[in-house]
């Protein structure tokens, strides 16, 4: 009887600690998720393409109900402004310029709120991180 031969007697060298992975994270996907993430992911083994998307890929956080209720009202603003132009062309300008006026003063306003939310957040998420 033949006696095997190990090519690799001491076993594969140990990675460098930086190069280890740490605690695994379960996560659970739909067949349909499934599927899709691995026609995605191509010949790249998916533990690999879930990996790379989770730290290269750019999330954004949901948009607060309040700031959606800003940005529909900044919308009808805009359609708003939209009439008045059309307006503007049908019967000149200097008929409805405080019309626009008004129009463009609510915009700002709304922007101006808007801004304001966003910076709270972004102050917020910033001191929550540094924490």
């Amino acid at each position: 009887m033949a006696k095997h031969v190990i090519n690799n007697p001491g076993g594969r060298k140990p990675l460098p600690e930086e190069e280890k992975y740490g605690k695994p994270i379960p996560v659970r996907f739909t067949p349909k998720q499934f599927v899709r993430i691995k026609r995605k992911a191509g010949e790249m083994p998916i533990s690999t393409y879930i990996r790379e998307g989770a730290l290269h890929a750019i999330v954004r956080q949901p948009v607060s109900k309040e700031l959606m209720k800003e940005i529909r009202d900044l919308n009808n603003l805009g359609t708003n402004i939209n009439t008045l132009v059309k307006f503007a062309h049908q019967a000149g300008l200097m008929t409805i310029a405080d019309k626009a006026n008004e129009a463009i003063d609510g915009v700002n306003a709304i922007l101006h709120q808007a801004r304001l939310k966003i910076k709270e957040k972004e102050d917020y998420d910033e001191s929550k991180n540094q924490s």
